[in-house]
Order: C-alpha cells, then structure tokens, then sequence
C-alpha cells in the first residue's frame, strides 16, 4: 500500500487566516467568486522559526505560517493582520466572502458549506424560530457524507479521517492546508484492524468507527498492514522510531496555562485555556521525543456549533512508569473563536500515561491480544467532542510524543471527525471529556 509506511514532511501551513489553497497569502486574487471583504492584502515574506520550517508568503501583520517545529512571522503591507483575515479583512478570506473555489457561507456568490440551506448569498443559511421565540441559524453540517478510504484506493491520511473527500456541500467536509509531519514512515500507518480481538465473530473491537480504514500514529512502530489491511503485534520493539527528539509542542500549541487563574476561566486565547497541559508537560522533562503530529483547518458549516473525533490511545508505559518522568502524551488543540487549548480528557484528566491510570484495558485482558500492548494498558474507543463558531476557520493539531525517554511505545488510533451541529465549550463545570461511540 503507497502510502503506509513512506515518510511524510510537509512543512507546516497554519491557514489561521485564508481558505486560498496556494501559499499565496490572502489577496484577493485568491478569491475566484470571493465577497467584499476588506482592502487587498499585498503579501509580504515570513520566515518560519525551527529546524524545519520554510520562508513562505504571509499576509500583513503576523504571518499565519508556521514551521515544522517554530512559529513564523513577517511583515507585509495591505489590509490589515493575518486575525483581521479571518473578520474579513482582504478578498478571498473566510467571512470576508470568498475563497479559492468560490466556496464560502456569507459571500455574495458561491455554494454554501452547509448541507441544506442553499447559496452562499444566504447569508449563512436559512433561520428557524426556538422555543423562546428567538431566531436561530439552521444547522448546515452535511448530512451524507461519502467516504473516500477503501482499502486499496491509498487515501490520503485525512481522508481515512473523514474529511476532503470529493462530493456535493451536503456530502463532505473540505479541508484547508493539511499538514503532516513523521519523518520516518515507520511512525504511522493506515490499517482496516488492529490486533485480533472481536467483539462478535468477523466484528473487530478495534477497527474504523467510519469507512474502511483508521489512521494509527505512534511514537514507536506503528505496524505494516497484511494484504487486507490488518497491523497486529505479538510484541512491540520498544526502540524509538526516527521522529525527532526534545521538540517544543508544535505551533500553535502551548503547555502554558492559559486561564485568568482557574481552568477555562478569563482565557488568553493563545496558551492552554483548560490549563491541563503544564503538570504534565513538566513532569514530562519538557521535551517532546518520537514527534509525530498532524494539522488542518475547516470553515464551519452555518448553524454548526462544535465537532467530534474519535480515538483510542496505548502505552507500553503502564503500569510501571505512571507517575514518572516517562509521562507520554496525546494532545488534540483546538484554535477557535470559541476556546483555546487541549480537548483531549478522560475523567477530567488530560490523555497522558500518568493522568490515565487506572485505564479501561489493563495487563491481561482479552482485547489487547496482537497489538504488542498485552501487557500494557489502553482506553477504549473514545469520542472527543469540542466546540466552535459558524462560519469561522477552526484549526485543529494533533501530537502523540514520548516524554523522558524515546523508547517504551505509545499509540493513538484515529478515525472519523464529524461537525456537531450543539458541540460542547469546556468550561469549569464541564471539560466536555470523551463519549464512548460504541
């Protein structure tokens, strides 16, 4: 299969402001059908921080660009900055009215995101009356969607996801500058199964929630598939893999706590709002090893309030090293006008080896046979749910890293990302946490 185990280094592109699918910047050359957004932004040049970032064209202000493992900035000249792209600073951006395709929710032309309200001169979609007679945006969310990863076809690794796939506004959920960063191709892989152990005779428990293939991301070897798809393990080679070690977390990650001084209380919009990170992050050694991490933006579906994505994560390290430096983690940030910082909880605890224990599969149990963690712990098939705002360009990251050490194997399964129509905004009362989907 092409695409399971080649290694992959696109450099970051962090589209926080444009939905253009060139590296262009946001002018307003980038809009085929775009609105009147605000003055054309000339591009200017950024160059991105890190071992492995790029010089790339950014649009005024602060550069919306980052590097394989440092942010970027630059200074350009035209409407405004990379944050007035997204409130319809220039042409072609999102809310200002248009984009690349012509796709957009609030232009004067174009079809819109949503999957039942019609054209983008909709202004975002048909209105309904709630019960309190105030009036409200219908929910756009496509309603059926296709799928785009069976096995054979070597999709790409957001499409095993879920998402850009090709169809009709109602049928998938396009994609901005996806990025993907393993250097070494043994870190991830796409299967249709993973070790052996069925619910009910041909019905695998850990197996795609959506399509025919899930994406497996680790910080060791993430498996080859056979020839109908299947990765198991009778044992894991607990050697790292090739990814690099003692990273930052990815831009725009931060472990830093975010709140005015309790947990998603008075966030600063840039560091982590659900302040979960630090603890664990210092715990950890502050460094990153085996880094394998993912990025991509979406433009919200009018009426859309949040998203899901499900997951299950592994680790060699427990039980013996809960509690230590070798702390692994999983993070999935959210960028939203809604909330910044980490989604990924279970019980109110951020998804890392320490925070974990006690976890659902433990040493011995029957549903961890051929996946090399027998004697290991693992979570079940969780749904993260989180929370944005229509019509905005929602970025989500996701890294899964070893800290301490880069041996000792920790995995993540993913699959299907879907639009909520209500969504979940963690707050102090309510960190959204995980949903079993099964």
């Amino acid at each position: 299969m092409a695409t399971t185990n080649t290694a992959t280094t696109n450099n970051w592109i962090v589209l926080l402001g444009c939905v253009a699918l060139t590296l262009a910047g946001c002018s307003g050359d980038d809009a085929e059908d775009g609105g009147d957004g605000g003055a054309d932004g000339t591009a200017g040049s950024g160059t991105a921080g890190g071992d492995e970032g790029a010089t790339l064209p950014a649009e005024s202000g602060t550069a919306a660009v980052s590097g394989g493992n440092g942010s970027s900035t630059g200074a350009g000249s035209g409407g405004g900055t990379a944050d007035d792209c997204l409130e319809g600073g220039s042409d072609g951006c999102v809310d200002g009215g248009g984009t690349a395709d012509g796709v957009t929710d609030e232009g004067d032309s174009g079809t819109s995101t949503g999957g039942s309200s019609g054209t983008g001169d909709e202004e975002g979609g048909e209105e309904s009356t709630s019960d309190d007679g105030m009036m409200v945006e219908q929910c756009e969310a496509p309603g059926e969607l296709v799928t785009c990863d069976n096995w054979g076809d070597s999709p790409e690794w957001y499409q095993v996801l879920g998402l850009g796939c090709e169809g009709g506004p109602n049928e998938t959920i396009p994609i901005v500058g996806p990025g993907f960063n393993s250097p070494d191709g043994n870190g991830w892989a796409l299967a249709t199964q993973f070790g052996t152990y069925e619910i009910m005779p041909g019905e695998p428990l850990w197996a795609p929630i959506e399509g025919e293939q899930m994406l497996i991301l680790s910080t060791g070897q993430a498996g080859v598939p056979d020839a109908d798809g299947r990765v198991e393990f009778a044992s894991l080679n607990t050697d790292s893999n090739g990814n690099p070690d003692n990273k930052p977390l990815p831009a725009p990650m931060s472990p830093e706590a975010g709140s005015a001084g309790a947990p998603f209380v008075g966030c600063d919009g840039v560091n982590d709002c659900s302040d979960s990170l630090v603890n664990q992050w210092n715990s950890g050694g502050q460094g990153a090893n085996d880094l394998v991490w993912l990025q991509f933006a979406a433009q919200v579906p009018g009426g859309t309030h949040g998203f899901s994505l499900d997951f299950a994560y592994f680790s060699e390290e427990f039980p013996e090293w809960v509690g230590t430096t070798f702390n692994d983690m999983f993070v999935v940030w959210s960028n939203s006008e809604t909330y910044t910082g980490n989604l990924c909880f279970i019980d109110d605890q951020p998804c890392t080896v320490t925070a974990l224990w006690p976890t659902q599969h433990q040493p011995g149990d029957a549903e961890l046979s051929q996946t090399g963690f027998t004697n290991d712990g693992a979570t079940g098939w969780f749904q993260i749910k989180g929370s944005a705002e229509p019509h905005e360009l929602l970025q989500l990251t996701i890294a899964v890293f070893d800290m301490g050490d880069s041996g000792w194997d920790t995995m993540v399964l993913l699959d299907n990302f879907a639009w909520d129509c209500e969504g979940c905004t963690p707050s102090e009362v309510n960190p959204c946490g995980v949903v079993d989907p099964t």
